[in-house]
């Protein structure tokens, strides 16, 4: 009798998140302090968290995909954030911290954050056009 081996994965996720088709991305060593006045609307809630899904099944996990994140538990809400446009910042809570996230645009070499994500200035003139 031939027995497969078995494939185990531990994977090290970033702190992300997927709405619309873009991933959005924090850093974990940088929680912010928000206001409830800062959060704007809830955009979506999460529907998997791969984080977890990697520890219970130690395997290699599809690519993320909508409403997905890295860290933010299952059915946990995800805002818009006052003052920057949905397509560029959302901001989320997990492990008792809140986070931005950054949209980003993946080139073929990395990851960038997007521009809109970094300057208010830009990502307002940009919205008003």
């Amino acid at each position: 009798m031939l027995v497969t081996p078995v494939r185990r994965a531990i994977v090290d996720f970033t702190d992300l998140v997927v709405h619309d088709g873009v991933t959005y991305s924090s850093r974990p060593d940088r929680p912010q302090a928000l206001a409830p006045a800062q959060l704007g609307p809830e955009v979506f809630r999460v529907s998997c968290t791969y984080s977890s899904l990697n520890e219970l099944t130690q395997s290699e996990l599809p690519e993320v995909t909508e409403h997905s994140a890295g860290f933010i538990p299952a059915r946990s809400p995800v805002y818009e954030l006052k003052g920057w446009p949905r397509a560029c910042r959302l901001a989320a809570q997990h492990d008792g911290s809140w986070f931005v996230y950054l949209a980003t645009v993946d080139t073929g070499d990395a990851s960038r954050v997007k521009e809109c994500a970094l300057d208010l200035v830009r990502s307002t003139e940009a919205a008003r056009s």
